[in-house]
């Protein structure tokens, strides 16, 4: 018998929904199960924030993800609070289909050893002062070019449409595995030559990040962002490499979802 458990807020609104949702399901045949062994469905009521919470603390779990909106923006997030009733009859049906999404392994090396994260928007190394940041940027084995400037971001087709497209990168289908690397601000001019745009990758690819730090200029050294988080900072930052993770996010979509309307209705405030 199929399973589902949730992943909420846990504020006054997540927990309404929550009353309805349980019922609606269990008198669908679907079990309640919270032991995380083998769920077949994971709720994550809230907005993409409350979905990145989810992939964080999991993993990218192998569960279909369904997201309930209640935040603003709801790229990842399909159903609404009030049509539970509209996804539980469908979800009956099997009017619906998943959506996979390729998530980025991000390794830090530090002085004191390396760490791992798994993001499934973008990673932003940038410098930590005000002075122009310079990044050694390697894809394979081969060191590519210097980007000077205040860093750089690497994203996936699902982060393509947050930092990235505000940094002028560009809008990736997520049908489209690939990871699209953007220049912050970068510097062209006879002392600094850096690539003025993105630059696309294949899935297969590594993205290797080296700081090269100058004493007098670099005193703070760089910090790496992963989704919105600062999880490393410093100059004890030696390198980030970025390639694509292993496991894919599953989200629920309605048979009738198309990503080109949702950006239309998201970005544009088209519909």
């Amino acid at each position: 018998m199929a399973t589902f458990r949730i992943f909420s807020n846990n504020d006054e609104l997540s927990d309404r929904i929550e009353a309805e949702l349980v019922p609606e399901m269990e008198s669908a045949g679907y079990v309640r199960d919270e032991s995380r062994q083998n769920t077949d469905i994971i709720f994550c009521i809230g907005g993409d924030g409350a979905l990145l919470r989810l992939l964080r603390t999991e993993g990218f779990p192998d569960a279909m993800i369904v997201g309930i909106n209640t935040g603003h923006l709801g790229f990842f997030q399909e159903v609404t609070p009030d049509g539970i009733h509209d996804f539980v009859e469908k979800l009956k049906k099997g009017d619906y289909h998943v959506q996979e999404y390729i998530g980025m392994k991000i390794r830090i090396h530090t002085t004191d050893g390396v760490t791992e994260f798994v993001a499934i928007n973008e990673v932003v190394i940038k410098g930590v002062g005000e002075r122009l940041t310079h990044l050694e940027v390697g894809f394979g084995k081969s060191s590519v070019t210097r980007y000077s400037g205040d860093g750089i971001l690497v994203c996936t087709p699902a982060g393509s449409t947050a930092y990235n497209y505000s940094l002028g990168g560009v809008i990736m289908d997520p049908a489209v595995d690939t990871l699209q690397v953007t220049p912050m601000a970068p510097v062209n001019n006879i002392a600094y030559r850096s690539f003025q745009t993105g630059i696309l990758l294949p899935t297969d690819a590594s993205i290797t990040v080296v700081p090269k730090l100058q004493d007098d200029h670099d005193r703070d050294g760089v910090m790496v962002i992963e989704d919105g988080r600062v999880v490393a900072r410093g100059r004890d930052v030696q390198k980030v490499c970025v390639m694509v993770a292993d496991k894919k996010a599953r989200i629920f979509r309605f048979s009738g979802y198309d990503f080109w309307t949702k950006v239309q209705s998201k970005i544009l405030g088209e519909r």
